[in-house]
């Protein structure tokens, strides 16, 4: 197979995703739990490997059949004969049956590639929802990432969240004892006890596994992200793309609604 395509952090997510079905699928079948282990094994790596297309121009040939043999030894306990035609298609020795199973491998776990196309799957579906609600054809679509600011507390909220049983009103009278100490946030006093009153609502509900990733990677430069998948999303709705920060004076935004922007969650104006 001639290696075709160029490796960046598409490839990186998908071998990352891989490492979590490889260790969830491992786990099932110890506990006899072969139903789950199938569902993992088959359904839930075949969406990542569509999203991987959908997500790609050009495929990167070389982590493409690293991954489908990886695939093809996880599927080889339910369909054996199928997998050794493929093991054999893609002229690996011996049989299948005899292969080693594949191993979790954390250094291969990239956390941050993960989070970029959470953000990416989760800008495309709130986009799709409204289009849907308003029954638009889109001529264009602005995102605005938040502001640093809003960065700030997110994070400070998620780190004193984290093992801790949130109080709102203890948790908010800390959280803003701790970001009064800073001399930007203390200028907008007001902005920031709203924003983080909404924040820790937000966090509040948040599965502990997240905000551990998301304190991990800290700060993602959502503009960066955004602006790279923008091919991506003028494919998808067949308009024009814009990105902007929330804070930046030349931005488009006739409906004010860049001011809606939050870490993760983009603001969206359509046209």
């Amino acid at each position: 197979m001639n290696e075709k395509g160029k490796a960046g952090h598409l490839e990186e997510w998908l071998i990352s995703r891989l490492q979590h079905r490889i260790k969830k699928v491992t786990e099932n079948i110890e506990t006899l739990k072969t139903r789950t282990a199938i569902e993992n094994a088959f359904y839930e790596i075949w969406n990542d490997f569509r999203w991987y297309k959908r997500r790609k121009e050009e495929s990167h040939t070389k982590t493409l059949k690293e991954a489908l043999e990886i695939w093809t030894r996880m599927l080889a306990p339910f369909i054996p004969y199928v997998c050794e035609e493929i093991w054999n298609k893609t002229k690996k020795e011996g049989f299948i049956a005899l292969a080693e199973w594949p191993t979790f491998d954390e250094k291969k776990v990239n956390i941050k590639a993960e989070e970029i196309e959470t953000l990416v799957a989760n800008v495309l579906d709130d986009t799709s929802n409204i289009l849907r609600a308003t029954k638009m054809t889109p001529k264009q679509i602005c995102y605005y990432s938040a502001a640093s600011w809003k960065w700030k507390i997110y994070l400070k909220a998620l780190e004193k969240s984290i093992a801790t049983k949130i109080v709102l009103s203890e948790f908010m009278k800390e959280l803003m004892k701790e970001l009064m100490k800073d001399s930007e946030l203390h200028k907008m006093a007001e902005k920031v006890a709203k924003f983080a009153s909404q924040t820790i609502v937000e966090i509040n509900e948040m599965p502990e596994e997240n905000k551990r990733r998301q304190l991990q990677i800290e700060i993602m430069d959502e503009e960066e992200t955004l602006t790279e998948a923008i091919k991506f999303f003028k494919k998808e709705f067949n308009a024009k793309i814009s990105i902007y920060r929330e804070d930046d004076p030349k931005r488009y935004d006739p409906k004010k609604r860049a001011e809606l922007a939050r870490p993760y969650r983009p603001a969206i104006y359509i046209e």
